[in-house]
């Protein structure tokens, strides 16, 4: 695997709407498994509890296997947001954690229009970068 070829090959403009799709509509989901609110996200719980995969026999082992992995993958995402840049992490903070609105977070920044949504959409880049190494959590990015 060639690191570099990887990186010349990402499409950030898909990238980034596919992060905006994971945080705007699958994170959500995650956090109701997880019984966590995105509060949950400011930061990461470690977890020293085992995880075994069944074979789908026990349903009450199911639910904790996809409980364990959905507070596995809010740990990931928690320490993704931190390891953003400051500017990076303000934007996801103030979207995803407190629940602002764009034209909240653009007026927040003190910036343009156009200027917040490249700031968020290299965000959202900067977001997939840090995600792909946590335990247990996707690869967002868009290859081309």
């Amino acid at each position: 695997m060639d690191l570099l070829l990887d990186i010349d090959n990402i499409d950030y403009k898909k990238t980034a709407l596919n992060v905006q799709d994971f945080l705007d509509h699958k994170l959500p989901h995650i956090l109701r498994l997880a019984n966590e609110s995105p509060a949950s996200l400011k930061s990461p719980v470690i977890s020293d509890m085992p995880v075994s995969y069944s074979n789908g026999e026990n349903h009450n082992e199911d639910k904790i296997v996809k409980y364990i992995a959905a507070k596995n993958l809010i740990n990931g995402v928690a320490k993704s947001f931190q390891s953003c840049s400051k500017t990076s992490y303000q934007i996801l903070k103030s979207k995803y954690i407190d629940g602002l609105q764009d034209w909240q977070v653009e007026q927040l920044m003190y910036c343009s229009h156009s200027t917040y949504y490249k700031l968020r959409n290299k965000a959202y880049n900067e977001f997939a970068d840090c995600l792909e190494l946590q335990k247990g959590c996707p690869d967002l990015h868009v290859y081309e």
